[in-house]
């Protein structure tokens, strides 16, 4: 929803924004996408706006838009390494789109697939690891992995900045490819089944671009964050309220005390799906309060 802030730059009322990571969060089941739009439309009519981060690729995320039957607005794309943006109200200060879908176009932050790709083969190769790209997998193993149906999973494999993985090793391992990654400019973080190999993009540095491009200068914005994975971690401790999302069965991620200086107010919510959002949601504003006004 465009911006749907009260106030741009320059200062003026503050409002409540929500950012959301969508799978696990917003949504459990991809036949939920239309109720999901509907909650996130009943939030905009109370002036507050919703802006999706999501692990999902920029063609999933047009695809979501759609089927949400939502307004054109950016979203953040694979875990913060690319943003999709209408290409109608296309920021001044962002480069050109480089790729464009239906009425959105994509900005890449970092990552080419292709290097990822032979690097991961090497690595595997050389190391001795046991892990598939997601796009190794036979495509009935895809959409089981996934829980997707044939469209929307051949969706998910349009990777424009980031290679998922499906791990097959011990942690030891994993870290041992984390140290690896890492002297090549890289990071593996983890997300639902998967694990994305990207640049050392998160959703937090990207959200922050974007409300920059909206014109929302610091403090007049309070930010409500929702996710449940390692892949929010950053998006979760960079908010006002942190509302993290988990099954029954298993305990919420921790999140990392806040610093003295950026408060922050945690609360967890078991499941996900967008009445459970809603309402998770809802109930973490009332209890917050009015928007916090921007220091003196």
């Amino acid at each position: 929803m465009a911006s749907g802030s009260a106030a741009g730059a320059g200062g003026g009322a503050v409002t409540w924004r929500v950012v959301s990571d969508v799978d696990h969060t917003l949504l459990e089941e991809p036949g939920e996408t239309p109720l999901a739009g509907q909650a996130l439309r009943q939030l905009g009519q109370r002036g507050i706006p919703t802006l999706l981060a999501s692990s999902k690729t920029f063609a999933e995320m047009v695809a979501f838009q759609n089927l949400a039957e939502l307004p054109p607005q950016p979203f953040l794309f694979e875990n913060g390494c690319g943003i999709g943006w209408p290409t109608a109200a296309w920021p001044a200060a962002a480069p050109a789109p480089q790729q464009e879908l239906d009425a959105y176009g994509a900005i890449v932050r970092g990552g080419d697939p292709q290097r990822l790709r032979t690097l991961l083969h090497q690595l595997r190769d050389s190391g001795g690891l046991r892990f598939s790209l997601l796009e190794e997998l036979n495509f009935d193993a895809i959409q089981q992995l996934i829980g997707l149906g044939e469209p929307l999973a051949r969706l998910a494999l349009q990777r424009l900045a980031s290679m998922p993985l499906v791990w097959q090793d011990d942690e030891a391992a994993l870290e041992r490819l984390r140290r690896q990654l890492a002297g090549e400019g890289l990071g593996a973080v983890s997300g639902g089944r998967l694990v994305h190999v990207a640049p050392p993009c998160n959703k937090a540095e990207a959200l922050a671009q974007v409300l920059c491009w909206l014109g929302e200068a610091p403090h007049t914005t309070t930010l409500l964050a929702c996710g449940d994975s390692e892949n929010d971690r950053a998006l979760l401790e960079s908010a006002d309220l942190a509302l993290v999302f988990h099954p029954a069965d298993r305990p919420a991620m921790a999140l990392a005390p806040p610093a003295a200086e950026q408060p922050r107010i945690t609360r967890t919510a078991i499941a996900g799906g967008p009445t459970a959002w809603l309402a998770a949601v809802e109930a973490a504003l009332a209890e917050a309060g009015p928007a916090a006004p921007p220091p003196p």
